[in-house]
C-alpha cells in the first residue's frame, strides 16, 4: 500500500516541537514514505511563517533539502534545484519552481512578473 505523509508529519519531523509525535513522524518516514509535490510550498510556509515558527528562509531551506533525501518525492531534483533558487531569493517557491522548469528543459516561462522573468534570464546566462 502507498503511503503519502502530510505536512503535519513533516513538520514534527523537522521541528521536534511536539517530542510524541516527532518520533511518530520519525518512524513514519525511516520506514518509507511519499510526499506530494505540492507539500513542499506549504511545509515552507509553516517553518517560515512568523505567526507559527519564523525559522528564516534559509535555514527553512537547508531542513527541507535534508527531508528530500530521506523521502520519496517526485520530480525531486527539480524541487531541489527551486529550493536553491528560493533560498537564494526572495521569490516565492512556485516562481522558483517555474525556474527550475524553465532551466532544465526546452521551456519558455511566460509571466508578466519582472522579478521572475530576470532571475530566469539571469540563471540562464550563467549556466
Amino acid at each position: 500500500m502507498r503511503k503519502i505523509a502530510d505536512t503535519n508529519i513533516l513538520v514534527r519531523y523537522l521541528t521536534g516541537d511536539d517530542e510524541k509525535n516527532k518520533t511518530k513522524a520519525a518512524e513514519i518516514i525511516k520506514n518509507g514514505v511519499e510526499v506530494i509535490p505540492e507539500t513542499i510550498p506549504e511545509v515552507l510556509y509553516v517553518l517560515t511563517s512568523k505567526i507559527l515558527y519564523a525559522i528564516p528562509r534559509p535555514a527553512a531551506t537547508v531542513a527541507v533539502l535534508a527531508l528530500l533525501d530521506d523521502i520519496s518525492v517526485e520530480k525531486k531534483e527539480k524541487i531541489k534545484q527551486a529550493l536553491n533558487i528560493y533560498r537564494e531569493t526572495k521569490l516565492d517557491y512556485v516562481d522558483c519552481l517555474l525556474i527550475a522548469e524553465g532551466l532544465s528543459s526546452n521551456t519558455e516561462i511566460i509571466s508578466f512578473d519582472r522579478k521572475l522573468l530576470n532571475e530566469m534570464k539571469r540563471r540562464a546566462q550563467t549556466s
